[in-house]
């Protein structure tokens, strides 16, 4: 009954193996559910059939759609700090963080397999819309409860900065394997002429599979992990004194932390918004489905994790041989060479497409800035918690839930302008009018009619797409990002102050105290 450690607690700045072991492994199967929402939900819906075949129903049904994610982002801007304020303030029995990841898990898998196994029929793809609205809300209220939680309780484990890196790389690379899982298996079975079955079908599997494995992964992190013990003076002072706007006078009295979060939001949406653009740019580049568009997506998701995965394991080395200014500058120059090649290669910058017969242009490019990325995105979240440590030594309060709910806020808040950004790029651009073509033939072929002139229709769509057309989407996917990313560095390095040597001098400093 060892690993049975729901009530248990430990002590001290080493976490027990199981802990540290379940905590982290879990966080593949948690980002595997979130990305499958919040990458591909609205590919699902964009290329199903979900919606209506007359093309100007169509971009208004996707206005719509795209108008309820932004709200809902945003919603979340008030969402995740209350989540963190009700943290810090309601305990149960069984610990601080684990009964809120528990029900948000269970909550988040309902509303996850709803979304993509209902398929309202009505009112020429509306009721679907209305469907979404409600069930996209009530998702951001779930998930949001089980993920301020869970990162709530990361800086808890430990507050010695090696062992907490070294956490927070093994978690990194335990994320990216759920990503790379949801953005490999995706590409490679939607549109299969060979599967037998459309593309509604194919998504409905995918959720039930991945859905049943966050939910257990969840539980067992419940069961098996345990909390670290909280000082009865710092648990008695914050149950008392936490406020409301603790939400709100934290970002603004604690500098480092207001810096760190701006820098975070610049990250996430650099980074987002090539991955968010990803399958549009392949589909309408490359051609629909598996053996086409799907098979380059897949391939620029190997890119991803093989990248993704060897930069996050070598942080850990990096760390000890380089400061973190000297990681970003690392970092940097692989970002910026990687969305350059990507950038010139991928899209018609000289009168045609490189990629479209050397697509190893372009899968080189985003293995340097994947790598870049990487490193960016370890380094950063190490910066975050060194300002909860910051926070205590000036207030006495560490106020973990309420750092890590702003974390998850600007994540929220950068997916929100994405979503603007990709549908107003796809809309100037004048895409959808091309990927109504798609989603027309899904429709068919979930119908069980003959797909033969659907199919031709499509084919003819995207083969005539112009230059000024991918140019445009350039734009909006390469060059826009690697702006934000070069400004989010620029914050780290040269206003960020808590280095290593600060944070050294944070903790000796708060040592003394106790």
């Amino acid at each position: 009954m060892g690993f049975f450690n729901l009530t248990k607690t430990y002590s001290g700045d080493i976490p027990p193996r199981s802990t540290t072991a379940t905590y982290t492994s879990v966080s593949a199967f948690r980002d595997a559910c979130y990305q499958l929402v919040s990458a591909f939900l609205i590919t699902y819906i964009t290329f199903s059939g979900l919606l209506s075949m007359d093309p100007n129903t169509y971009l208004a049904q996707m206005g719509v759609i795209s108008i309820i994610i932004v709200i809902c982002r945003i919603w979340d801007g008030i969402n995740d700090p209350i989540m963190g304020w009700i943290i810090e303030k309601f305990h149960f029995k069984w610990g601080k963080y684990k009964p809120w990841i528990f029900m948000g898990a269970l909550i988040n898998s309902a509303v996850v397999l709803t979304l993509f196994l209902a398929h309202p029929q009505g009112n020429d793809g509306w009721d679907y819309v209305i469907l979404f609205g409600v069930f996209y809300f009530l998702w951001d209220i779930a998930w949001t409860i089980n993920d301020i939680a869970y990162w709530s309780m990361l800086p808890s484990l430990t507050s010695d900065e090696a062992k907490r890196n070294n956490i927070t790389s093994i978690m990194q690379i335990f994320i990216s394997i759920g990503i790379f899982a949801v953005y490999g298996a995706v590409p490679l079975l939607v549109g299969n002429p060979t599967a037998g079955s459309d593309a509604q079908q194919v998504y409905g599997r995918i959720a039930v599979v991945v859905t049943l494995l966050y939910l257990i992964s969840q539980v067992v992190l419940c069961i098996v992990a345990k909390e670290h013990v909280r000082g009865q003076a710092i648990e008695k002072k914050e149950q008392e004194d936490v406020k409301f706007s603790d939400m709100f006078t934290l970002f603004k009295k604690n500098d480092q932390f207001r810096i760190n979060i701006i820098s975070i939001f610049l990250n996430y949406l650099a980074s987002g918004t090539l991955v968010a653009f990803a399958m549009y740019y392949c589909y309408l580049v490359f051609g629909y489905g598996s053996t086409k568009g799907g098979s380059i997506s897949f391939m620029l998701t190997v890119m991803y994790a093989i990248s993704t995965l060897i930069s996050q394991v070598l942080y850990a080395i990096f760390a000890k041989k380089f400061t973190r200014k000297q990681i970003y500058s690392i970092a940097g120059l692989f970002i910026i060479a990687g969305y350059l090649l990507f950038f010139f290669t991928g899209f018609p910058i000289f009168g045609f497409i490189l990629a479209v017969n050397m697509p190893w242009l372009i899968y080189i490019g985003a293995l340097l800035l994947f790598f870049g990325q990487g490193l960016v995105s370890v380094a950063i979240i190490v910066q975050m918690q060194s300002t909860i440590e910051y926070n205590e030594l000036h207030t006495g309060e560490r106020k973990e839930a309420i750092v890590s709910s702003m974390r998850a806020l600007v994540a929220k808040w950068a997916s929100a302008v994405q979503q603007g950004l990709i549908y107003a790029t796809l809309a100037i651009c004048g895409l959808y009018a091309l990927t109504t073509t798609i989603s027309d033939y899904e429709n068919t072929l979930h119908a069980g009619l003959d797909a033969s002139e659907a199919f031709e229709a499509m084919e003819t769509a995207l083969s005539s797409a112009s230059n000024p057309q991918f140019i445009g989407l350039g734009i909006g996917m390469i060059i826009v990002p690697l702006i934000l990313i070069v400004l989010a560095i620029f914050m780290c390095t040269k206003v960020f102050k808590i280095d290593e040597k600060k944070y050294a001098e944070i903790t000796e400093q708060l040592k003394a105290r106790k």
